[in-house]
């Protein structure tokens, strides 16, 4: 019969098992790569399955895990949620400031809906949204901000905890007369606009990265840190952009699927590991209605080339 002779090993499964690195799940537990490597080894034992299997520097999880983990993640929520089910939060009576840190391009698609929803929720409590910026991780391990929002956010440290809210699908933002052509087409007769998102690729180009390994190199003649600049100048100078799917309806721009292999975009919640848990499962439930629906369509730019 299996049996895992302590509870806290499942967690490490679980981060091993979302983020398919010993590294990455070691700092988001505030654990070296190390111990995640020993508490893995033990669940292998405890379990008798390999577990995750290497490759290309990624551990890639066994059937058995893919079918275990979902089950794992609700059990050990329902073990929180027993912990602390005394610990109740009225929305109506909640006064403390609410502070929320949000990646610039979700702030301007989705900014005043998440503040006048968390407003209508918490009626008595301050609601301060801000753009996620170079002191956000330390503001949230410190406490000092409650609550962030991100793109494909790789690095967080230990005492952060992250929750998926859903994902988007990526396109290429093209001149409307290119929308037949490939990218690889693309690539050689257009430039590229590259956006920079603070705490997610500020020294690597990412989708770039990925296009150039698939043997189509892509030059980026403008480089910027915000959304609506990035779109002027797509506009003005009839660039190609690669971008969530939700940006392309959100401007109703003409576009391409991409189709190089990647994971696409992940939106995600993430807090304090000593957050409230109701407060935390009260704001994701009411923020992910919002991030999972598209975004009322830009009224200040007319679409793109035409």
């Amino acid at each position: 019969m299996k049996q895992v002779e302590n509870l806290q090993l499942l967690y490490t499964l679980l981060e091993v098992y979302y983020t398919q690195s010993l590294s990455e799940a070691g700092r988001k537990l505030g654990k070296t790569t190390s111990s995640v490597s020993k508490d893995i080894s033990k669940l292998r034992e405890q379990l008798d399955d390999p577990l995750f299997v290497r490759s290309n520097n990624r551990m890639l999880p066994t059937e058995y895990v893919k079918n275990i983990a979902p089950e794992i993640e609700q059990m050990l929520s329902d073990i929180r949620h027993t912990l602390t089910s005394r610990n109740t939060i009225s929305n109506e009576n909640y006064r403390k400031p609410i502070k929320v840190a949000i990646t610039h391009i979700l702030m301007e698609l989705y900014g005043d809906e998440i503040s006048l929803q968390l407003s209508k929720q918490f009626p008595s409590a301050k609601i301060e949204l801000m753009t996620w910026d170079s002191q956000t991780n330390q503001h949230l391990q410190d406490e000092k901000i409650d609550f962030g929002i991100h793109l494909n956010l790789v690095y967080h440290p230990g005492k952060i905890r992250y929750k998926r809210i859903t994902a988007t699908k990526l396109v290429v933002i093209c001149p409307r007369e290119d929308t037949n052509k490939p990218l690889e087409q693309l690539s050689q007769e257009r430039e590229f606009m590259f956006l920079r998102l603070k705490d997610w690729n500020d020294v690597e180009s990412n989708f770039f990265d990925i296009a150039e390994k698939n043997g189509i190199p892509i030059k980026h003649s403008f480089v910027v840190d915000n959304l609506s600049t990035a779109m002027k100048l797509v506009n003005q100078q009839k660039l190609c952009f690669i971008v969530p799917k939700i940006i392309a309806d959100y401007y109703r721009s003409p576009h391409i699927l991409w189709q190089l292999p990647t994971r696409g975009i992940i939106i995600g919640l993430y807090h304090h590991a000593q957050q409230n848990e109701m407060l935390t499962n009260i704001f994701y439930d009411s923020i992910s209605q919002i991030l999972k629906s598209p975004p009322a369509t830009c009224s200040l730019f007319d679409s793109i080339y035409e």
